[in-house]
């Protein structure tokens, strides 16, 4: 009969994948920017002598070793988790050096390191999302995610709604068409039936607690309030993106990038990019973009239609984090640390508004 059984190699997403991601990425996100700034106030450092050097990046590469090692050898599941953080973290000391790795003079001030960096962290988050996205129900997977979650049964750890997630699984494993799998699932699920009584009540983790954290803050400061806030976002908002399209209009219309004022206070990378006719062509299109955008979802949202008001938004805001800050970045990379920042926390203020109070029903 075993020679009979097919085989298959096809890959299972791990279960919780997509936490395991997101708890990576906010420790790269967290490192990178942590690493910058830290230099920067303290007068960029080194570890070593006159003939050595330290870099940061051997310390992320040892900490991504151990974010290796650790799932290789380990079954327990807090090694994964200590693998999501020691790999968010080792990348980013790894990869904020990456001005010396593509450049011949070794040069970490290199103006295209940031937007690299930026952009690696968006094609993270875009990963995220993707894993975000729930998977097809299908037997095998759900087994495999069991026999995952049984670990918790070892531990003496397994809770009662983690019991129901291994529950739904085994309805799913248990329509397998083969024989062995569907037996496997009845016998787990007649192992639960008798050691339900010695579940612990569920507690959520972090990020649910979090979650439920910021929900209860919500509720605290009302729509009323909220929709407030997000008025006053969206005027400032427009006010200084419209300010910045007329600053680079007015450089490119009058000539005045090569004025000793403007020379004394752009820094080189900026007088690169807004010296270059088709780099400040770009500028100007962006920019002048997003005042369309921002212009369109606050005259939506002050009408009242909050819906489109916040599509709009929300575009406006994916629009500058994905097509202007990389540009940013170059310009001036510790302003754009701020700025970028921003953006995520109008981006969070506004999907906030439309969990809690379903504004797609209005």
């Amino acid at each position: 009969m075993n020679a009979n059984r097919k085989r298959t190699r096809k890959a299972v997403r791990r279960s919780h994948a997509e936490s395991y991601i997101l708890t990576s990425l906010i420790a790269f996100g967290v490192t990178v920017i942590s690493v910058r700034v830290f230099l920067q106030l303290t007068g960029f450092p080194q570890i070593g002598n006159s003939v050595l050097h330290i870099a940061h990046a051997l310390w992320g590469a040892l900490l991504m070793f151990i974010a290796v090692f650790l799932p290789l050898t380990l079954a327990n599941r807090w090694a994964i988790q200590a693998s999501a953080v020691l790999s968010g973290v080792g990348i980013g000391f790894f990869i904020d050096e990456v001005g010396k790795f593509i450049t011949q003079t070794n040069d970490y001030f290199f103006p295209p390191a940031l937007p690299l960096i930026y952009s690696f962290f968006l094609l993270i988050v875009l990963v995220y999302l993707l894993f975000r996205r729930p998977s097809q129900a299908d037997p095998r997977k759900a087994m495999y995610h069991v026999l995952e979650k049984l670990q918790d049964v070892l531990d003496g750890d397994l809770d009662t709604a983690e019991e129901a997630q291994i529950e739904a699984k085994l309805t799913i494993a248990k329509r397998s068409e083969r024989e062995e799998v569907a037996a496997l699932a009845t016998m787990v699920g007649n192992y639960l039936d008798k050691e339900r009584k010695h579940f612990s009540a569920a507690k959520p983790g972090f990020w649910k607690q979090t979650a439920k954290r910021t929900d209860a803050f919500g509720q605290r400061i009302g729509r009323k309030t909220h929709h407030t806030i997000i008025t006053l976002i969206l005027i400032t908002w427009l006010l200084v993106s419209a300010a910045q399209a007329a600053f680079l209009a007015l450089i490119a219309t009058a000539d005045l990038i090569d004025s000793q004022i403007v020379q004394s206070e752009l820094t080189a990378s900026e007088l690169a990019i807004l010296g270059n006719t088709f780099w400040m062509g770009i500028l100007i299109l962006l920019n002048t973009l997003l005042v369309v955008l921002v212009l369109a979802a606050t005259i939506s949202w002050l009408r009242g239609k909050e819906v489109r008001g916040l599509k709009v938004a929300v575009l406006a805001a994916l629009f500058s984090l994905v097509a202007l800050q990389p540009l940013s970045f170059y310009l001036n990379q510790f302003a754009a640390i701020v700025g970028a920042l921003l953006l995520f926390a109008i981006l969070l203020i506004l999907l906030a508004y439309r969990r809690w109070y379903d504004a797609e029903a209005h």
